[in-house]
């Protein structure tokens, strides 16, 4: 039985805390609505008006049957039965991700749109806020930007180009108050 337990909650990523607990209110609202359903059923005779509430009961049970048997078909197969046209999107992940990666090029990544929206973004501007944060908030961060950069011109430009930047670089954040970075830089230079 424990076997059985752990091996069936397995399959829940750890990393998504929620969906243990989803999955047990959703198992207990399916097993609420077939007491209801029962109760109702057997006091029906009684208490007419009850047949509305078993409607109701028995339209749950059918749509939380339906909601389960659709949500799991579509990532594996039911009940552990090769019932055909389930496990849906582990067979076809290739070629889901494909087209995903289609309809985003060909509707967001238009270079027009591309174009316009980089036009209203300030690069500059923002790299300019982003090292002015005061000393201690971030130096990790804006070392690793500024190394960056320095390996981008390394690989794009050549070590002779790079070295010529870093030292520049390395000179004017030093007279700006930036000698974190400018430690950083200066110490990939020796």
């Amino acid at each position: 039985m424990r076997a059985m337990t752990s091996n069936a909650l397995s399959r829940f990523n750890p990393a998504q805390p929620g969906a243990r607990g989803m999955k047990l209110a959703a198992t207990g609202l399916l097993v609420v609505m077939a007491g209801v359903f029962a109760a109702a059923r057997a006091l029906e005779p009684r208490y007419a008006w009850l047949s509305y509430v078993k409607a109701f009961a028995e339209a749950a049970m059918v749509g939380g049957l339906a909601d389960w048997y659709a949500v799991t078909a579509l990532f594996r197969h039911p009940l552990g039965l090769p019932i055909p046209h389930t496990a849906i999107i582990p067979r076809n992940k290739d070629r889901i991700g494909e087209a995903l990666a289609r309809f985003l090029q060909e509707n967001f990544l238009i270079p027009g749109v591309v174009a316009r929206r980089m036009q209203r973004i300030d690069v500059a501007g923002a790299a300019g806020r982003f090292l002015q944060t005061p000393a201690g908030q971030g130096t990790r961060i804006r070392a690793g930007a500024s190394l960056v950069q320095l390996y981008t011109a390394m690989v794009y430009r050549g070590p002779g180009i790079a070295m010529r930047i870093a030292k520049g670089l390395a000179d004017r954040l030093e007279r700006a108050g930036f000698s974190t970075i400018a430690e950083a830089v200066g110490s990939e230079k020796a």
